[in-house]
């Protein structure tokens, strides 16, 4: 039973949310790039914030070689499901996840392919906690485009005004936002500074609680 609060779900982001895995993206998108012969650091990716890497590729290079985006992806997540074994979620997750489990409808919404979220919640043991999974692949436009937060508040049959999407990048908020939900953004991969138009900003999701997140309905 669900209870009836402001909120009525939560959807929450995945990498640099559940798990600290935004620098082992960049660190992928490089190596995939510098096979291309484009010499590319992290550093340099990070300021593609949290897009999909095909996006991200099409800036690159002219090339509209859907083969070829498609092959650089599977190395891609190859590489990181062998760097993601054992991994374990970002400190605070699992005090806030627990707060909201079973009393709320819960998503992902990632710009991870649905199999590398797949894979991370085995790898965490919360396979089957979502009730939804929107991955970058299942939408046309990525963040920070709001179709994936508005996809899955339309699958979990809610309001995307009624959601509390829970974010940690640029693209991620924007994206949240322009949906029409309210958004808490964490510290993890950005510094306060650049999460300003996050609803509310925490150091950790320890910090959060359902009265805080309710409150931002009560406006």
């Amino acid at each position: 039973m669900f209870l009836n609060n402001f909120m009525d779900a939560v959807l929450f982001d995945m990498d640099g949310v559940i798990v600290d895995t935004m620098d082992l993206h960049f660190e992928a998108g490089a190596k995939m790039l510098s096979k291309k012969g484009l010499k590319i650091t992290k550093e340099e990716l990070r300021k593609h914030d949290s897009r999909r890497f095909n996006d991200v590729y099409k800036d690159f290079f002219d090339s509209k070689n859907d083969a070829e985006i498609e092959a650089m992806l599977d190395e891609k997540y190859r590489w990181l499901k062998s760097r993601t074994k054992g991994i374990v979620p970002i400190p605070g997750f699992f005090e806030f996840f627990f707060k909201v489990k079973g009393k709320y409808p819960l998503a992902i919404v990632s710009s991870s392919r649905k199999h590398f979220v797949e894979h991370i919640l085995k790898e965490i043991g919360e396979q089957d906690s979502f009730d939804i999974i929107v991955g970058g692949d299942q939408v046309s436009k990525g963040k920070p485009d709001p179709e994936g937060y508005l996809k899955a508040a339309s699958l979990l049959g809610v309001q995307p005004e009624k959601c509390l999407v829970i974010e940690d990048s640029i693209n991620g908020i924007i994206s949240a936002k322009k949906s029409g939900a309210k958004c808490v953004a964490v510290t993890t991969t950005y510094e306060k500074n650049f999460l300003l138009d996050a609803d509310l900003i925490v150091n950790s999701l320890t910090n959060l609680t359902i009265e805080k997140a309710d409150g931002l309905f009560d406006a």
